[in-house]
């Protein structure tokens, strides 16, 4: 499609206007002041649904212990998933390790700056795809997000759901438009920075949006219409009672399986339900000889937690029993000492009984 002359026009005083904004009000963030290909990679990983000011604390020592491809491809599930533990959407750490060995096989333990190559690389798609391309190697290419979705919806006042591919698309074409060849990353950042710090979902503020004389929701007065809003389903909820058990001074963990919710974290003993007291007695006089009224159960509290698609209700006890029971305890999981314990990646769902 060939442009009009005030389209250009347009289209030129939407970067600009953009950029100088950036070069004034841009974060100050460690991955931007000593950027590359692999440091990006990291950073917009762990910034994925993840705010930057939780961020700011797990990236240095990512970093430290992983300074590398290399390093990353050859450490163990369980150091890496600890490293990560508290960030949440584990698969990501999952797939940085899978990326990593990918480079190292394929690319000599650098990412390419192909951007078709990028995206072969495991746990890397569309967006990460464009932020490393632009971010790292200046190629210009978008890297489309939610906050650039949701930018874009109110600049052109565009009835989209942001979630849909459709919408993806349509983003993506009008930033790839709009994108500067000289300055394709720093473009790219600005939208990251304007969709965080003023064209944010609820309250944008507008006044200081360097781009409201183009926004077409704010000359209309809608700005919060747009993106379209998709009817939210109820979330489904489920009860848990989790036991914190000690056989002697060691404690029983168990690892979650290789692959769904929480796969590959460590767990206490999780029951489904809500147990009561006797309950628990009775559900431990199936595993343990010699369980009594007499054996130490104490209640810890409930917990509550929401994941983006599910909602876990917990209630949990600390139970103590002899050493004499760890070998019984194997049906339950691993009774390991308080050293390992203390090393093992945990979810962040039973982090109040931990």
């Amino acid at each position: 499609m060939e442009l009009t002359d005030p389209a250009r026009k347009e289209l030129a005083s939407i970067s600009s206007a953009l950029l100088s904004w950036f070069y004034e009000n841009h974060r100050d963030l460690p991955w931007r002041n000593d950027r590359t290909p692999y440091s990006t990679w990291i950073s917009e990983a762990m910034l994925q649904q993840t705010r930057v000011t939780t961020v700011l604390d797990y990236y240095p020592r990512f970093l430290k212990r992983f300074p590398d491809p290399s390093s990353l491809a050859k450490a163990s599930e369980d150091e890496v998933l600890k490293l990560w533990e508290g960030l949440g959407y584990y698969s990501r750490a999952r797939n940085l390790k899978r990326g990593a060995e990918y480079i190292c096989e394929h690319f000599g333990g650098e990412l390419p700056s192909d951007p078709d190559l990028l995206i072969r690389i495991p746990g890397i798609g569309p967006y990460m795809q464009g932020a490393i391309a632009s971010l790292a190697y200046d190629i210009a290419i978008p890297a489309v997000d939610g906050n650039c979705i949701r930018i874009y919806c109110r600049l052109h006042s565009l009835p989209l759901v942001a979630s849909e591919q459709s919408t993806y698309k349509e983003i993506y074409q009008r930033v790839e438009e709009d994108l500067p060849k000289d300055a394709p990353g720093d473009f790219n950042e600005a939208l990251m920075d304007l969709g965080s710090l003023i064209c944010t979902p609820r309250s944008p503020k507008c006044e200081a949006c360097p781009l409201h004389e183009n926004c077409s929701a704010y000359l209309l007065g809608k700005q919060e219409d747009f993106p379209a809003k998709k009817e939210k389903k109820e979330t489904p909820t489920e009860d848990h009672t989790i036991l914190k058990i000690y056989v002697g001074n060691k404690i029983i963990v168990k690892k979650r399986p290789a692959s769904g919710l929480l796969a590959g974290l460590y767990e206490l003993v999780d029951i489904p339900g809500i147990l009561t007291d006797s309950e628990v007695r009775a559900f431990l006089k199936e595993h343990f000889s010699g369980i009594d009224r007499d054996t130490d159960i104490r209640p810890i509290g409930k917990s509550r937690h929401v994941f983006s698609h599910l909602k876990w209700n917990m209630l949990g006890y600390e139970v103590h029993l002899p050493a004499s029971f760890e070998k019984e305890a194997a049906s339950l999981g691993d009774a390991v000492s308080p050293k390992k314990y203390e090393s093992l990646a945990f979810a962040s769902a039973i982090r109040a009984y931990r």
